[in-house]
């Protein structure tokens, strides 16, 4: 019990340590998540930043090749009027036409006198607008102080735009303004189609990140699981090894006490015969003898049982014909069945029929299971046995007509050191069960039997090729 309570408290360290690691890595899972999120909206406005700059540089690069242009030519007219004459002008028309009206990007462009008044523009209509002192929303610090957003109608006709202000100098006096606009609604729709490829990118990578977080987590749940289970079993089979220990020690002191107490009693008196202390006659002293020698091969037929449950040598896998064999042991038990008045009957074809086994532990299976049946039934009792093929595997059948194993303790009948007789300690079956298993069968109990028990062996069969082989 002390060992069972010192296993149960290890565990419980062991899972409050793991729950602790699950809190630190759900408590990181969180943290990832949120860092995530925040360093991609953080990318996000960046890159709306930067992308709006290019935009705005963009157009800052023609907007002042074409102040330039004009420039030059109000230089060489050298006149306010030619200013106002700006709208008329087919070369600025044909540039407008050209590089702003076809392009989305681009809301419009303007030219504005020292007055405020629209001299130009690229839609005719607005020209000779006025612009009031307080005409745009605010300015756009990031690119610059000359650049605002505004939607007046008299210069944008109510649409959004980032508006950029040139001024237009003549011999060092300015002469006017030059107005060039971004929209900002191709702009939006611009940078939420960029945006997108950036929110898959951060998808991926967070959502990569959370799923070796998670798969992390499930390891660690499924490791803590399974070390707890292992580690309860380890100390349940320590457990179960030193009940099984006390139980064999029990078992084998009882089974050898009760030889040991004949052999000394019939010692005792071959002495008094020896000594003329009494006599026997001399068929009861052969008696005497023969029980001996029968009590010690009992007491070494139960020390050689418990060797080769505990033995764990590997088998030496063999072909084998399976009639021969079956044979063989009825041959070897057949005084002790006649004794016992016991009938068996085996159903076996003249054909061999190969598995593949160890025949030694065969032999000592087949035993086994026909003195097991032999105590079952009991005097007048019957032993069938029968050899099929089924599928890959070779069936042998042995069944009796005893009382059969009750339907609660089937399920233990295989177990070492358990037993329902009243002699033996328990360890025929389990022998049985531990040969069939290590040669690649199996064993059950077939409870469904209306009377008596049935034991149900498969073994591998051997290749027909190989079995041509061992019968060539």
């Amino acid at each position: 019990m002390r060992r069972i309570e010192t296993a149960n408290s290890e565990i419980r360290v062991l899972r409050n340590q793991s729950l602790a690691t699950f809190a630190c890595m759900v408590l990181a899972l969180t943290c990832i998540i949120v860092l995530g999120i925040w360093g991609g909206v953080r990318d996000l406005r960046r890159g709306r930043e930067s992308l709006l700059q290019a935009k705005i540089a963009e157009m800052r690069s023609h907007a002042e090749r074409t102040v330039n242009h004009i420039e030059r030519d109000l230089a060489e007219r050298e006149t306010q009027a030619g200013l106002k004459e700006l709208g008329s002008a087919e070369w600025l028309v044909a540039h407008w036409k050209e590089d702003i009206l076809p392009h989305e990007k681009w809301a419009y462009a303007a030219v504005e006198d020292r007055n405020h008044t629209l001299v130009a523009h690229t839609n005719p209509a607005l020209a000779g607008s006025q612009l009031p002192s307080e005409w745009y929303d605010h300015i756009v610090p990031m690119s610059g102080s000359d650049v605002v957003r505004t939607r007046l109608p008299a210069l944008t006709e109510g649409r959004p735009v980032f508006d950029l202000r040139l001024p237009i100098n003549v011999n060092d006096r300015l002469a006017g303004t030059y107005h060039a606009a971004l929209s900002v609604e191709w702009f939006d729709r611009t940078a939420a189609a960029a945006e997108k490829s950036e929110v898959f990118g951060w998808v991926v990578v967070v959502g990569g990140v959370v799923l070796v977080v998670l798969v992390a987590i499930a390891s660690l749940y499924f490791i803590t699981r399974q070390a707890a289970e292992l580690q309860r079993g380890l100390d349940l089979a320590d457990v179960r090894r030193i009940t099984e220990l006390s139980q064999l020690i029990v078992g084998l002191a009882h089974e050898v006490r009760n030889p040991l107490n004949a052999i000394r009693l019939n010692l005792h008196a071959i002495e008094r015969v020896h000594r003329g202390e009494a006599r026997l006659p001399d068929d009861e002293i052969t008696a005497i003898v023969r029980e001996s020698v029968w009590e010690i091969s009992r007491v070494s037929s139960l020390i050689s049982e418990m060797l080769g449950y505990a033995r764990s040598e590997p088998p030496r896998v063999e072909e084998m014909d399976i009639h021969a064999e079956v044979r063989g042991a009825l041959d070897l038990v057949k005084q002790v069945m006649e004794d016992h008045h016991v009938a068996v009957v085996a159903r076996l074809a003249p054909d061999p029929i190969w598995v593949l086994i160890d025949r030694a532990r065969f032999r000592q299976i087949m035993l086994n299971l026909l003195n097991n049946a032999r105590e079952a039934v009991g005097k007048g009792g019957r032993i069938e046995i029968s050899v099929s093929r089924s599928g890959c595997s070779v069936e042998l059948i042995v069944s009796d007509n005893g009382p059969g194993v009750p339907a609660g303790s089937q399920h233990r009948i295989f177990e070492p050191f358990y037993s329902t007789k009243d002699v033996g300690i328990g360890l025929g079956l389990a022998l049985v069960k531990k040969f069939v298993d290590e040669s690649g069968g199996s064993i059950v109990y077939d409870g469904r039997c209306d009377s008596g028990g049935r034991f149900v062996l498969r073994l591998p069969e051997a290749s027909a090729a190989r079995a041509e082989e061992r019968i060539a």
